[in-house]
Protein backbone atom coordinates (compact mmCIF):
# COMPACT_ATOMS: atom_id res chain seq x y z
CA UNK A 1 0.00 0.00 0.00
CA UNK A 2 1.35 3.52 -0.85
CA UNK A 3 0.72 6.45 0.86
CA UNK A 4 0.32 9.61 -0.85
CA UNK A 5 2.65 11.96 1.43
CA UNK A 6 2.85 15.81 0.55
CA UNK A 7 5.78 17.53 0.86
CA UNK A 8 6.04 19.44 4.37
CA UNK A 9 7.48 22.33 1.99
CA UNK A 10 4.69 21.91 -0.77
CA UNK A 11 2.73 24.60 -0.03
CA UNK A 12 5.53 26.99 1.28
CA UNK A 13 7.06 26.25 -2.32
CA UNK A 14 3.81 27.28 -3.92
CA UNK A 15 3.59 30.80 -2.30
CA UNK A 16 6.94 31.19 -3.11
CA UNK A 17 6.86 30.76 -6.84
CA UNK A 18 3.57 32.57 -6.85
CA UNK A 19 5.06 35.54 -5.57
CA UNK A 20 7.96 35.23 -7.81
CA UNK A 21 5.72 35.49 -10.53
CA UNK A 22 3.84 38.32 -9.54
CA UNK A 23 7.56 40.05 -9.43
CA UNK A 24 8.43 38.81 -13.17
CA UNK A 25 4.86 40.23 -13.84
CA UNK A 26 5.54 43.91 -12.37
CA UNK A 27 9.24 43.75 -13.33
CA UNK A 28 7.99 43.27 -17.33
CA UNK A 29 5.67 46.18 -17.16
CA UNK A 30 8.04 48.47 -15.79
CA UNK A 31 10.65 47.56 -18.29
CA UNK A 32 8.16 47.95 -21.00
CA UNK A 33 6.64 51.38 -20.11
CA UNK A 34 6.04 52.07 -24.06
CA UNK A 35 3.57 49.52 -24.15
CA UNK A 36 1.58 50.71 -20.73
CA UNK A 37 1.34 54.37 -22.77
CA UNK A 38 -1.01 53.35 -24.85
CA UNK A 39 -2.76 50.37 -26.58
CA UNK A 40 -2.00 49.98 -30.51
CA UNK A 41 -4.14 48.21 -33.14
CA UNK A 42 -2.02 47.22 -36.09
CA UNK A 43 -3.10 45.48 -39.18
CA UNK A 44 -2.33 45.45 -43.17
CA UNK A 45 -4.09 45.20 -46.55
CA UNK A 46 -2.73 44.96 -49.60
CA UNK A 47 -2.20 49.06 -50.17
CA UNK A 48 -1.11 49.90 -46.42
CA UNK A 49 -0.63 49.22 -43.08
CA UNK A 50 -2.82 50.44 -40.24
CA UNK A 51 -2.35 51.38 -37.21
CA UNK A 52 -5.13 52.96 -34.51
CA UNK A 53 -4.03 54.20 -31.28
CA UNK A 54 -5.72 54.82 -27.72
CA UNK A 55 -5.33 58.31 -26.54
CA UNK A 56 -7.77 59.56 -24.59
CA UNK A 57 -7.42 63.09 -22.56
CA UNK A 58 -4.59 63.78 -25.39
CA UNK A 59 -4.33 67.50 -26.58
CA UNK A 60 -4.20 66.96 -30.47
CA UNK A 61 -1.35 70.21 -30.38
CA UNK A 62 0.87 67.91 -28.90
CA UNK A 63 0.65 64.56 -30.98
CA UNK A 64 3.37 64.47 -33.23
CA UNK A 65 3.53 61.49 -35.90
CA UNK A 66 6.53 60.20 -37.67
CA UNK A 67 8.02 57.82 -39.87
CA UNK A 68 12.20 57.24 -40.11
CA UNK A 69 13.51 55.61 -43.06
CA UNK A 70 9.97 54.38 -44.36
CA UNK A 71 9.83 51.59 -42.27
CA UNK A 72 9.87 52.80 -38.31
CA UNK A 73 6.58 54.51 -37.06
CA UNK A 74 6.63 57.12 -33.99
CA UNK A 75 4.39 58.41 -31.48
CA UNK A 76 4.91 60.91 -29.35
CA UNK A 77 1.80 62.54 -27.39
CA UNK A 78 1.45 64.31 -23.84
CA UNK A 79 -0.89 63.42 -21.12
CA UNK A 80 -1.47 66.53 -18.48
CA UNK A 81 -2.18 65.02 -14.86
CA UNK A 82 -5.41 65.53 -13.34
CA UNK A 83 -5.90 67.81 -10.59
CA UNK A 84 -8.44 65.67 -8.18
CA UNK A 85 -8.74 68.88 -6.19
CA UNK A 86 -8.21 70.35 -2.95
CA UNK A 87 -8.62 67.86 0.43
CA UNK A 88 -8.66 64.94 -2.69
CA UNK A 89 -6.57 61.63 -2.45
CA UNK A 90 -6.04 59.43 -5.14
CA UNK A 91 -6.68 55.58 -4.40
CA UNK A 92 -5.44 54.30 -8.23
CA UNK A 93 -3.47 56.27 -10.79
CA UNK A 94 -3.01 53.86 -13.37
CA UNK A 95 -3.65 56.30 -17.01
CA UNK A 96 0.06 57.78 -17.54
CA UNK A 97 0.35 60.97 -17.63
CA UNK A 98 3.12 63.40 -18.96
CA UNK A 99 4.99 62.85 -22.16
CA UNK A 100 5.35 59.38 -23.64
CA UNK A 101 5.98 58.05 -27.36
CA UNK A 102 5.59 54.34 -29.00
CA UNK A 103 8.08 53.26 -31.71
CA UNK A 104 6.90 50.67 -34.49
CA UNK A 105 9.04 48.72 -36.69
CA UNK A 106 6.89 48.09 -39.90
CA UNK A 107 7.34 44.65 -41.34
CA UNK A 108 7.55 46.61 -44.53
CA UNK A 109 8.81 49.82 -46.34
CA UNK A 110 5.72 52.27 -46.48
CA UNK A 111 5.40 55.51 -48.61
CA UNK A 112 6.17 58.53 -46.02
CA UNK A 113 4.80 61.33 -48.42
CA UNK A 114 1.67 59.68 -48.44
CA UNK A 115 1.02 58.59 -44.89
CA UNK A 116 -2.07 60.01 -43.51
CA UNK A 117 -2.94 60.64 -39.76
CA UNK A 118 -6.71 61.27 -38.10
CA UNK A 119 -7.63 61.91 -34.30
CA UNK A 120 -11.09 61.66 -33.54
CA UNK A 121 -12.59 61.00 -30.53
CA UNK A 122 -9.34 60.30 -28.30
CA UNK A 123 -8.58 57.41 -30.94
CA UNK A 124 -5.73 58.22 -33.74
CA UNK A 125 -5.66 56.41 -36.76
CA UNK A 126 -2.57 55.95 -39.60
CA UNK A 127 -2.22 55.15 -42.77
CA UNK A 128 0.79 53.70 -43.94
CA UNK A 129 0.43 53.26 -48.15
CA UNK A 130 2.92 50.62 -48.82
CA UNK A 131 5.47 51.17 -52.02
CA UNK A 132 4.64 50.01 -55.01
CA UNK A 133 7.38 47.38 -55.02
CA UNK A 134 5.28 45.99 -52.15
CA UNK A 135 2.44 45.60 -53.22
CA UNK A 136 1.30 41.92 -54.77
CA UNK A 137 0.89 42.14 -58.87
CA UNK A 138 -0.58 39.37 -60.35
CA UNK A 139 1.44 39.18 -63.57
CA UNK A 140 -0.80 37.22 -66.31
CA UNK A 141 0.27 34.33 -68.38
CA UNK A 142 0.62 34.33 -71.85
CA UNK A 143 0.04 30.96 -74.08
CA UNK A 144 2.82 30.23 -76.56
CA UNK A 145 3.27 29.62 -79.57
Amino acid sequence: MTRNRRHPFGVLLNEVSAVGDEFAAMFGRLSQPEAAAFPLNVWQDENAIYVEGDLPGVDRATLDVTVTGGDQLVIRAERPAPNPGEGAAWLRRERPVGRFARALALPLTVDAEKVEATYTNGVLKVTLPKIAAVKPRTVPVKVGE
